[in-house]
């Protein structure tokens, strides 16, 4: 998405109200005809934490097989209009620290049907001070990737090969954090897209993962 035109079908989750703005003008070295959107809804605990978090959310052709995603790169661009960056907003809940995820990619047909979330965690990437940052994850299961165990009492963890390439091979929705603070925030982004990695033919996908056509099937 470069949203040289318009907002692509761009929204975001978690705002009761507000929703993506397609700005045509420049702002800074990479921001070139972008989105951005506010935070509209604060809900803040007693520990100054906000428990309502937004996030972008990709549109709908960034769903389904994506199996040869595998190995390249995620690439972005983010900055700020508004906001404190000085603290992050993670935070505990019933004595729990809950990082924040800049990335989550779910896959609801994953698992037998059970769903499976895959997430690059915030502390993992390059801080976000609200000035214009460029990321580039690596898509594979050893990039700094972890997986939703769906059970409060485990940690999430990094992602077998085979799960990763299962997830990349069905995905139901792609969201890219919004809310960085504990209150009012505008964030733009631009420049989103998926770098395959160099040709490798019919080995583009490990071995291991073509025991189906739909690499849905895997021995890795």
């Amino acid at each position: 998405s470069t949203f040289r035109f318009a907002d692509e079908d761009w929204k975001t989750i978690g705002n009761a109200q507000s929703n993506v703005r397609h700005e045509a003008s420049r702002r800074g070295d990479n921001m070139n005809n972008y989105i951005y959107a506010a935070d509209d809804l604060i809900d803040v605990d007693g520990d100054k934490n906000d428990r309502r978090l937004w996030k972008f959310a990709m549109p709908d052709k960034y769903t389904g097989w994506y199996g040869a995603w595998y190995g390249g790169k995620f690439e972005f661009t983010l900055s700020s209009f508004s906001g404190d960056y000085s603290g992050v907003n993670d935070h505990w809940v019933d004595d729990k620290y809950h990082p924040l995820n800049l990335v989550e990619i779910y896959c609801e047909s994953c698992d037998l049907f059970k769903g499976v979330t895959i997430a690059f965690p915030l502390s993992k990437a390059q801080k976000f001070d609200g000035g214009e940052t460029n990321y580039s994850l690596t898509m594979t299961e050893s990039g700094g990737w972890v997986k939703d165990p769906q059970n409060t009492l485990f940690e999430w963890s990094a992602p077998t090969r085979c799960s990763f390439i299962e997830v990349l091979s069905g995905i139901s929705s792609v969201k890219i954090l919004g809310d960085f603070t504990n209150w009012y925030e505008s964030v733009s982004i631009d420049n989103v897209r998926w770098v395959a990695a160099p040709s490798k033919g019919r080995y583009q996908i490990p071995v291991c993962a073509q025991d189906s056509p739909d690499c849905r099937k895997c021995s890795c």
